[in-house]
């Protein structure tokens, strides 16, 4: 029973010891508040409202209520005018500006939101109130780039799910692994969320987004 408690606290100490190594050389780094390139896309509100029709084309026909099977294509300008408010309603992070592209099989988005909104996961979320206001609340820049897959579950449900293989504050790369730190539980749904059944598959072109359904 000794041996087990010390194997316990010796992985905690391990692990609280690579977050403070690895977060302290990213938030002492000058990188982290500096600004990378940004190619912005233009939108308006009728982006935003087609990319809602959209996808609830996919509702419709997991409905029956639709006989369509043509593939619905999401294009970036609908993607970015859908996303910059779903992210704030579904998850709670501002970012403001948001930019999505897609590009050939990944996902590459950049935002900008207060680093105090990427504190959500422990231990970093235990160690703001340690950290100035004007520290938390400096806007900083996130860079990821990502692969989408649809996953089978159980009873008939699928899930879309999102695998970082690019993570950037400011201009300083960081490991994926420390993003889903940061985020800890309240990440989950913006890494894997529920999907109509109906959905076979996800592809993404340069430009675009391809859906595929049954």
């Amino acid at each position: 029973m000794r041996l087990g408690c010390f194997g316990c606290f010796f992985v905690v100490i391990g692990v609280l010891a690579l977050v403070v190594v690895v977060g302290g050389a990213v938030f002492l780094s000058l990188n982290l508040f500096g600004a990378p390139e940004v190619r912005s896309v233009a939108f308006s509100k009728g982006d935003g409202y087609s990319a809602q029709q959209k996808l609830y084309e996919v509702v419709l026909r997991q409905a029956g209520r639709s006989s369509r099977k043509d593939p619905i294509v999401l294009h970036e300008r609908e993607a970015n005018a859908f996303l910059s408010r779903h992210l704030i309603e579904s998850a709670g992070i501002p970012f403001s500006p948001l930019v999505v592209h897609f590009e050939k099989g990944a996902l590459f988005a950049q935002g900008q939101t207060p680093l105090r909104n990427l504190f959500q996961g422990p231990p970093f979320a235990q160690i703001i109130p340690y950290v100035p206001d004007s520290r938390l609340n400096q806007p900083v820049w996130v860079t990821i780039r990502a692969k989408i897959d649809v996953e089978p579950g159980i009873s008939n449900t699928k899930h879309g799910t999102v695998s970082v293989t690019q993570f950037e504050l400011g201009r300083q790369h960081v490991g994926s692994f420390l993003l889903y730190a940061m985020m800890g539980p309240s990440g989950a749904g913006l890494f894997r969320w529920q999907v109509p059944s109906n959905v076979e598959g996800v592809q993404i072109e340069e430009g675009q987004l391809i859906i595929r359904t049954r």
